[in-house]
């Protein structure tokens, strides 16, 4: 058959060739293309979901780390008043918060340690924390109570017995490697100290998954520093808000027993243990 080609190109006329060649690189050159789509639809996603996944390992890993990091937390938007959840009680639903989460400061270092201040609806100042041994809650003139228990006094902040990544950064920025989706968003941005951060996002897998529907963290691609994050579609219970950002405002190293409750009180303040 080549031989039989081989003559018939041989005695056709030149602008047949022509033609012939044309066409055999043309359908060379459709090939590729299809080869080409083919393995961008066979590994694309794979390496894509590949490297969102290495970049949350270097935000969880940087979280780890016992470094002093402060943000500010502002509420983003609140849910509508209008229709009550089907699932929510009317008590519940007519509840309001006790604490103002917007305008609160978190105070974090490394993987298990935290302050927290927040405004109440009377006008004092609620402090709460967890040592890295105990945690504690105060208020501006009341006693401190402390506990074994790390969640004990989480219980007023938004998807505070939903464990969401919202005070223990570090332990629960983990859980998103198995309830969500984890792909790298297209956007980038730059912190205000000039830092060009990269953007992660996490869509819960299914209404099983305890936490926000969505979460968006703005992070530093070189040292996986979270600057920003954002958590969406909190659990509507006890009057809180529908997402919260928390924002990275300062790296300044705090005092070492910042977070013990003696460094936020007089002496004396008599201390209640639960």
């Amino acid at each position: 058959m080549q031989r039989i080609d081989s003559e018939s190109a041989s005695i056709a006329p030149p602008h047949e060739r022509h033609g012939r060649r044309r066409f055999a690189i043309l359908t060379s050159a459709l090939t590729m293309a299809a080869a080409v789509m083919v393995m961008i639809a066979v590994f694309g996603p794979h390496q894509s979901v590949s490297a969102a996944m290495a970049s949350l390992e270097k935000v969880v890993e940087a979280a780890a780390k016992p470094l002093d990091r402060t943000y500010a937390v502002s509420v983003v938007e609140e849910y509508s008043r209008d229709k009550r959840p089907r699932k929510l009680s009317q008590e519940a639903w007519g509840r309001e918060a006790e604490e103002q989460i917007d305008g609160a400061t978190l105070y974090v270092r490394g993987a298990n340690q935290y302050v927290m201040t927040v405004m109440l609806n009377t006008g004092e100042k609620r402090t709460s924390s967890y040592d890295g041994q105990q945690s504690w809650a105060m208020r501006e003139n009341g006693p401190v109570h402390t506990s074994t228990d790390l969640n004990r006094f989480r219980g007023g902040l938004p998807g505070g017995q939903q464990d969401i990544p919202f005070l223990n950064i570090h332990a629960h920025l983990s859980q998103l490697r198995t309830g969500y989706q984890i792909e790298l968003g297209d956007e980038r941005a730059d912190a205000i100290d000039g830092t060009a951060l990269s953007q992660l996002i996490g869509v819960r897998k299914s209404r099983d998954v305890r936490g926000p529907k969505r979460v968006e963290i703005w992070f530093d691609s070189d040292n996986g520093t979270v600057y920003r994050m954002l958590l969406d579609g909190l659990p509507r219970g006890g009057g809180g808000p529908k997402s919260v950002m928390l924002e990275l405002i300062d790296q300044s190293d705090l005092a070492s027993q910042f977070f013990s409750h003696e460094s936020h009180h007089e002496s004396g303040r008599r201390v209640v243990s639960e």
